[in-house]
């Protein structure tokens, strides 16, 4: 219980913190994934979790304020998004996706192995980054959903703000984590979050194009 309320007051506290200084807070995660304390990440929520929260309160505010499911007729995605719980699960992984692709750059950019040690420590700073992406990112898609103009508006606004703010905190980060100069850094942000939308992007066609079994 202690976890769960504490929760409430470092979620805010943390997407603050990230907001303002992504670099710092990515610098944050490293050091405190490599410390051996117990009580680390105890100043803010650890990024994977932080990820998985932003997506929930996200998925809360979709639940809100959604009219009614869209039809999916019989392919694949109406039976993996069947439930809300599927939903979530998908949207978090949809999510993670983006951070996958930055945290494989760095490795490859770096000439460093990929495996499940070396993947981690980027992957945890890269959590960070997409969380509030995510949180903002969702909440404007959703409000476009809505189909009023004054929800529309504000929806296309949060969402550029959002995918914004994460192309310059990926630019600050390979700045900072790579010798690349800082027009490259520009570039590698934008190859980032294209790889990010593209992988996402051939899910979804396979999940709407694909039959669900029986069908």
């Amino acid at each position: 219980m202690f976890e769960a309320l504490s929760w409430i007051a470092l979620l805010p506290r943390s997407l603050l913190r990230i907001l303002h200084s992504p670099v710092v807070m990515a610098e944050y995660a490293a050091s405190q994934l490599r410390s051996e304390s117990e009580t680390r990440f105890s100043a803010a929520i650890s990024p994977p979790l932080l990820l998985i929260l932003c997506v929930l309160i996200a998925h809360g505010v979709d639940m809100a304020i959604r009219s009614s499911a869209p039809d999916l007729g019989g392919s694949l995605a109406a039976v993996v998004l069947a439930s809300e719980q599927n939903l979530l699960l998908y949207r978090t992984i949809a999510f993670g996706i983006w951070a996958l692709a930055g945290s494989l750059y760095y490795l490859l950019r770096t000439r460093r192995p990929v495996d499940r040690e070396t993947l981690r420590l980027p992957f945890y700073e890269q959590c960070y980054l997409v969380s509030p992406f995510a949180l903002l990112a969702s909440i404007g898609l959703s409000l476009i959903s809505m189909g009023q103009e004054g929800a529309v508006l504000a929806g296309v606004v949060l969402s550029l703000l959002a995918a914004g703010w994460f192309w310059v905190a990926q630019v600050a980060w390979l700045r900072q984590r790579t010798a690349l100069r800082l027009w490259r850094c520009a570039v590698a942000a934008t190859v980032i979050c294209i790889a990010g939308s593209a992988a996402n992007s051939v899910v979804v066609y396979v999940l709407v194009s694909v039959h669900g079994p029986g069908v």
